[in-house]
């Protein structure tokens, strides 16, 4: 299990540093110029599909427009040689060639007129892109500047020292080796117990088993003998008070 935590608090700490990476803000303000400055390329290139469209258009009208000037032009010709039959295949082609140069300024118009926004829009965008490098310098100073006052903060704050790795890692260690030192103590005071026991002999125990019980007994015995004795001085004391009465 500790293996196991230490490993995950090393995967953790990995983990941490490079999310720190990540969100610190002078990288993600020079991300976001980067995503703008792509997405101005890509608005630029749109802006330059609608203005090729927008010019093949004009070519196309432009080509009506003439084949509506020709047509006109050759059918006064027929009419004047007398062929009205030709004169009027060839009205008939103006008047084609004039329904396209209608739908042609058509398309033209809203093809202008997109390319118009989208130009406006890339306008726009170019001038966002130039505020935010403006901004991204001044953030970026303000960045450095709160990251210095932090470190300098760290180093002096009051609590710096106690809540340092190094001293609860050094702090753990002490416990571990206390701990190990009253195991070896507790080990060792049961290990001398239980030698003292097993050296005892079974017959050195008996042996002084019964040396216990002979001095019982002698005092026992000396207990019993004077008291006897003691009676009898007590007797002899009394009839001498009898005899001294009676004198």
């Amino acid at each position: 299990m500790g293996i196991l935590k230490r490993v995950a608090d090393m995967t953790k700490a990995s983990l941490n540093e490079v999310l720190d990476k990540m969100e610190d803000p002078v990288v993600m303000l020079n991300q976001y110029v980067r995503d703008m400055e792509m997405e101005i390329n890509e608005a630029e290139r749109t802006v330059a599909r609608q203005m090729t469209a927008e010019a093949r258009l004009k070519q196309r009208r432009e080509a009506a427009v003439q084949t509506a000037e020709a047509c006109q032009a050759k059918a006064e010709q027929a009419l004047a040689a007398g062929d009205e039959d030709q004169a009027r295949r060839l009205l008939e082609q103006k008047l084609a060639s004039d329904e396209q140069v209608a739908q042609f300024a058509e398309l033209l118009a809203q093809q202008e007129g997109r390319a118009a926004e989208l130009s406006l829009e890339l306008e726009s965008m170019r001038e966002e892109l130039a505020r935010l490098r403006a901004r991204r310098g001044e953030l970026a100073s303000r960045a450095e500047a709160a990251r210095a006052k932090k470190q300098v903060a760290q180093v002096y704050a009051p609590h710096a020292i106690e809540s340092g790795g190094a001293v609860r890692g050094f702090s753990r260690m002490e416990e571990k080796i206390m701990q190990l030192e009253a195991e070896v103590e507790v080990s060792g005071t049961y290990r001398a117990s239980a030698a003292s026991y097993v050296s005892a002999s079974p017959s050195t125990v008996k042996q002084a088993q019964v040396e216990d019980a002979l001095d019982a007994l002698k005092r026992k015995t000396s207990s019993a003998d004077a008291a006897p004795a003691s009676d009898a001085a007590s007797d002899e004391a009394g009839a001498a008070r009898s005899k001294e009465n009676d004198a």
